[in-house]
């Protein structure tokens, strides 16, 4: 089979369609490094250690690491931070990554998964995103929050995901370039089961020139 990044912006639904297509590919998911649930209680220590420009590498990796930490992905996984460069728990979340591509695949949502495994001819790549103000009105809907609140969790999330790529992957470019996607959608302007059909037809057919190529 074959593995499927997603990377999402807030109330671009990706916590809906990631789940969607790995039911209809019959992948295991992986949710994403940073919930919606504790943007709020890491967004004034992460404003605070990036601002601290003395001490900003260690303070981020402790506030990106207390995340990693409590979302959890398959502790335990043999790892070498120092070979990978990154902070101890991005560098267990990269191996049970790879781990997962080797055994057969899996939808990865966040986890900066078009970063982590950019090499790989077996991986697609997607992005979700939308109009600020339609992701904002979408999230009211599914969330059940008023605008208020929209707004600041849509700053907020979407300011803590930049950062950790930023941060963990400085060398890879911007997380919202085009270029690292194979496949980007307006899941604001496209239905969520649209969007989910359209990231399987194309991952199914990225996944089977990637086996023609490998046994040809």
């Amino acid at each position: 089979m074959g593995t499927i990044t997603i990377a999402a912006t807030y109330g671009a639904g990706g916590s809906v369609i990631g789940p969607s297509v790995a039911e209809r590919m019959n992948l295991p998911f992986v949710d994403r490094a940073i919930p919606t649930a504790v943007v709020k209680q890491i967004h004034e220590p992460l404003v605070s250690a990036l601002a601290d420009d003395s001490r900003a590498g260690s303070r981020v990796d402790r506030v990106f690491n207390s995340v990693l930490s409590y979302t959890g992905l398959f502790a335990g996984m043999p790892m070498n931070p120092e070979q990978l460069g990154v902070a101890t728990e991005v560098a267990q979340t990269e191996v049970a990554m790879r781990a997962l591509a080797d055994a057969g695949g899996a939808v990865i949502l966040g986890r900066a998964g078009v970063f982590v495994l950019r090499e790989r001819s077996d991986v697609f790549h997607v992005r979700l995103d939308g109009d600020v103000e339609a992701r904002r009105r979408a999230a009211m809907q599914r969330e059940n929050v008023d605008y208020k609140v929209a707004t600041r969790m849509q700053h907020d999330t979407d300011h803590a995901r930049r950062a950790y790529v930023a941060h963990f992957y400085p060398r890879a470019g911007a997380w919202d370039d085009p270029r690292h996607y194979h496949m980007v959608l307006d899941s604001t302007a496209i239905s969520l089961d649209a969007c989910a059909e359209l990231v399987v037809r194309g991952a199914r057919d990225l996944f089977s020139r990637s086996a023609r190529r490998a046994t040809s």
